[in-house]
């Protein structure tokens, strides 16, 4: 019961402590020592071989995509090319389109299998200039930007590449398609929900007399720059994402390239190319060293967070919890809907949720003849729910990136990215219950 108590107080020890700003190196140590006092975990062994083997492991696995994208996004935003886009789309679809277009824009991106992290680096940019030109208040812009990647792309849309859709086939013998119709109807749903309600706040906001107001320290160049020629033309600006874009899928159909090597090598050649095609606005190098070191700080903080979920599920108190949880006498589909928001709540991981949920009830969801298609379908969409907690990775790297606080920014994420996919989980395990496959 302690050790328990140990990883309530650390979580919420760990919430709090981002809510004051504190750096997240910090929150995570701080964290992984009230778990370790409370479980009474050796701390040598918990510190070095599960906080820094967590932390080591994902800063490995991520340094060169958090590196590249954090430079790719440095030289679309100082070389002028995210406003030059920005300005385009608003010419096209007017200033009200803003949140549809960043949300389009990511929706696509993570579609064609670009990370959640990379879409913050790479849309950042584009979504600030957007957000300036309309006025609309900075503590919208991490929900806008994130809400399509961690709840439609990540877990509802079928055919997805992401970890989250991909890993249910293993235990279901089932397909990236598996659960289309739920999946359209969830995605649909959830897709339109984020957008209604967060153009609702838009006006909430104006209506209170809020306006855009850059971070400290942060320069936004004017969309008004476009219009003066200080933008590279239109048709250089959408380039090095082209090229991204359509360098990513060449790499591994050509050369059958792992999805995170052929994310990093298109990274570089759309780095190359923007540095070329914008040598006469941009200081190549100034931009980055600056973005290198700005990606590497995010790396940091991130992995920092990973170590800490990593001393969480070593704890003795956490298998405690996830046996009770997937033993919980509710039924096959209620029994996945919680296990899995509550494991990914405590880690601030929807793949770590996941994955523990089904080693552990894989075989008795199969035994229980459900449909597996529907099956693989809910404890996808079951993920992307309270996963969004305020130490999860995908929100400290937004906030990082922004320049934003947790305080002024999660309320927006908290209700579009868990409480809407928490709801769509719910829809799904009734459309699945009836039938609709």
């Amino acid at each position: 019961m302690l050790g328990i108590l140990g990883l309530l107080l650390a979580v919420a020890a760990v919430i709090f402590l981002i809510w004051k700003n504190w750096h997240m190196s910090i929150v995570s140590l701080l964290g992984a020592l009230i778990v370790i006092v409370f479980n009474q975990m050796d701390p040598v062994s918990a510190i070095s071989e599960s906080f820094m083997s967590g932390m080591s492991s994902f800063a490995g696995s991520w340094f060169l995509l958090f590196l590249l994208g954090s430079v790719f996004g440095k030289v679309m935003g100082d070389s002028g090319a995210s406003v030059g886009i920005a300005n385009s789309l608003l010419k096209l679809l007017g200033d009200r389109s803003v949140v549809l277009v960043v949300m389009i824009t990511g929706l696509v991106l993570s579609y064609g299998g670009i990370g959640t992290f990379i879409i913050a680096f790479s849309l950042y940019p584009i979504a600030v200039a957007l957000f300036q030109k309309a006025d609309i208040p900075k503590k919208l812009i991490v929900a806008t930007i994130m809400v399509c990647p961690v709840t439609v792309c990540m877990a509802m849309l079928p055919g997805s590449p992401s970890t989250q859709n991909l890993l249910p086939t293993t235990y279901f013998g089932t397909t990236a398609y598996a659960g289309a119709k739920i999946g359209i109807i969830c995605s649909v749903i959830m897709f339109a929900s984020a957008y209604i309600y967060l153009n609702w706040q838009i006006k909430k906001a104006k209506a209170k007399g809020e306006h855009f107001v850059p971070s400290q320290g942060e320069a936004v160049m004017d969309l008004q720059a476009a219009e003066s020629g200080e933008t590279p033309a239109v048709w250089k600006c959408y380039v090095p994402i082209v090229v991204l874009l359509a360098a990513m899928f060449g790499f591994q159909i050509l050369f059958a390239m792992p999805s995170t090597f052929a994310v990093a090598c298109a990274m570089t050649l759309a780095v190359l190319v923007g540095c070329f095609l914008y040598r006469d606005k941009l200081n190549a190098v100034s931009a980055i060293n600056e973005g290198a070191a700005s990606g590497l700080g995010a790396l940091i903080a991130t992995s920092s967070i990973m170590g800490f979920g990593n001393v969480v599920s070593a704890s003795p108190a956490y298998e405690v919890v996830t046996n009770a949880l997937v033993n919980l006498n509710v039924g096959p589909l209620g029994t996945a809907l919680i296990s899995i928001n509550v494991i990914a709540a405590i880690t601030g991981s929807s793949a770590g949720g996941l994955n523990i949920f089904l080693s552990s009830m894989g075989e008795y969801l199969l035994s229980t003849g459900l449909n597996t298609s529907m099956l693989h379908r809910v404890v996808c969409i079951a993920s992307s729910g309270f996963d969004a907690m305020p130490h999860a990775s995908g929100m400290v790297v937004c906030n990082q990136i922004a320049k934003t606080s947790q305080k002024d920014t999660y309320i927006h994420v908290f209700i579009t990215c868990a409480i809407m996919p928490f709801c769509c989980a719910i829809l799904a395990c009734i459309l699945g219950t009836a039938g609709i496959i």
